[in-house]
C-alpha cells in the first residue's frame, strides 16, 4: 500500500494534466482549423455549384451550425465513442480512420520494439569499453544518424536501396494492411528511417551513463564481492544506467510518432498520416478531430508509462546501491 498510493496520486495527476493539455490542443486545432480558406462545403463544390446550393449543402453537413457549438456537440459525442461523420463521404469517422490507424500503430510498434534492444545493446556495448574501436564505431553513426535529416534519409534509400540495387519496395501505393502483413517487405525501408533516427541520441545517453555508472565505488564494491557479470549488469548497472534515458524514451516515443508523417509521406504510407494531409485538404473536421484526440491520447499515454517508469528504476536502483 505504501507504495502504490504515491503512484495512483501520481496516475491521477498525470490524468487531469492530460485532460488539460489534451483540451487545449482540441480547441487550438479546431480554431486553427476554422482559418483555413473555405469550409467543406466550398471544398466539394469548387465552382461548380452556385450560392444557393453551397447554402443547402453548408446546411446538409451542419456547418450552418455556430462553431463552438459545433466543437461541442462533436466533443460531447466523442466522449462516448461517437467521432461523427465524414464531411467528405459520409461514413462514419471510425470506419474511415480504422485500416489507417492500424497501419501507422502496427508500424510505430515495430519500430518501438526494435528500437529499445538497439539503442540498449550498441549503448552497452559502447560504454563498457569507452575509446575502443566499438565505442569510436556506434559513436560516430550515432552521431552522422543524428545529424542526417529523417526525409534525406528516406530519400537516400530509396533511392540507393530501391532504385539502383532493386532490392527493397520503394513506395507502398496500392497497398493496404493486409499487403503488409503478408509482405513485410514494404515495412524495411520505412522502419529503418523511423528507428534510426530516435535511436540516436538514445544510444549516446546510455553509453554516459553506462560509463558513468560502471566507474562507482559500488560497482568495484560488487565486483570485489565476486558478483557475476550478468548479475552485475543486470541488477547494479542497468538500472542506474538506463534511468536517464528513460526519461528520453518519453521524448522518442513523441518522435516516432511525428517521424511518421515523414515517412508516410514519402513512402505514401496509407496511414493514419496521410488520412490527416486528405482530411484538412477537404477541410473534413470531424476527422481531424478524431485523429489529433486519438493520438494525443496515444501520447500522454506513453509519456505517463515511460514516466513510471523512470521512477520504479530510481527507487530501484538506490536500494541496489545500499545493500
Amino acid at each position: 500500500m505504501r507504495v502504490s498510493t504515491p503512484y495512483a496520486r501520481f496516475l491521477v495527476r498525470r490524468s487531469v494534466i492530460g485532460a488539460g493539455q489534451l483540451s487545449i490542443l482540441m480547441v487550438l486545432v479546431f480554431g486553427l482549423s476554422l482559418l483555413l480558406p473555405g469550409d467543406a462545403a466550398d471544398v466539394q463544390s469548387n465552382d461548380v455549384l452556385g450560392e444557393q446550393q453551397r447554402a443547402a449543402a453548408r446546411q446538409l453537413l451542419g456547418l450552418d451550425v455556430a462553431p463552438v457549438r459545433r466543437f461541442a456537440d462533436w466533443l460531447g459525442d466523442a466522449v462516448t465513442g461517437d467521432f461523427g461523420v465524414s464531411y467528405a463521404n459520409g461514413r462514419p469517422v471510425a470506419e474511415v480512420i480504422a485500416d489507417p490507424l492500424l497501419t501507422t500503430a502496427l508500424m510505430a510498434a515495430l519500430a518501438f520494439v526494435l528500437l529499445v534492444p538497439i539503442a540498449v545493446t550498441a549503448g552497452f556495448a559502447a560504454g563498457l569499453r569507452p575509446g575502443s574501436w566499438v565505442d569510436r564505431l556506434v559513436t560516430t553513426i550515432s552521431i552522422g544518424l543524428d545529424s542526417i535529416p529523417d526525409f534525406v534519409l528516406a530519400v537516400l534509400l530509396v533511392s540507393y536501396v530501391s532504385l539502383e540495387l532493386g532490392l527493397l519496395p520503394a513506395t507502398f501505393l496500392g497497398t493496404d494492411l493486409d499487403t503488409l502483413l503478408d509482405r513485410p517487405e514494404y515495412l524495411v525501408l520505412p522502419l529503418v528511417v523511423m528507428v534510426a533516427r530516435v535511436a540516436a541520441p538514445l544510444v549516446r545517453l546510455v553509453r554516459a551513463g553506462v560509463i558513468d555508472v560502471i566507474d562507482q565505488p559500488y560497482i568495484a564494491q560488487a565486483r570485489r564481492l565476486g558478483v557475476g557479470r550478468v548479475s552485475l549488469l543486470a541488477r547494479h548497472v542497468a538500472p542506474n544506467a538506463l534511468a536517464p534515458a528513460m526519461q528520453e524514451l518519453g521524448r522518442t516515443g513523441d518522435g516516432l510518432l511525428s517521424g511518421v508523417l515523414i515517412v508516410e509521406a514519402i513512402f505514401v504510407v496509407p496511414g493514419i498520416a496521410s488520412t490527416l494531409i486528405g482530411a484538412i485538404g477537404n477541410r473534413d473536421d470531424p476527422v481531424i478531430l478524431a485523429i489529433v484526440a486519438i493520438t494525443g491520447v496515444i501520447a500522454i499515454g506513453i509519456n505517463t508509462a515511460i514516466d513510471i517508469a523512470g521512477q520504479r528504476m530510481v527507487p530501484h536502483s538506490a536500494e541496489s546501491s545500499a545493500r
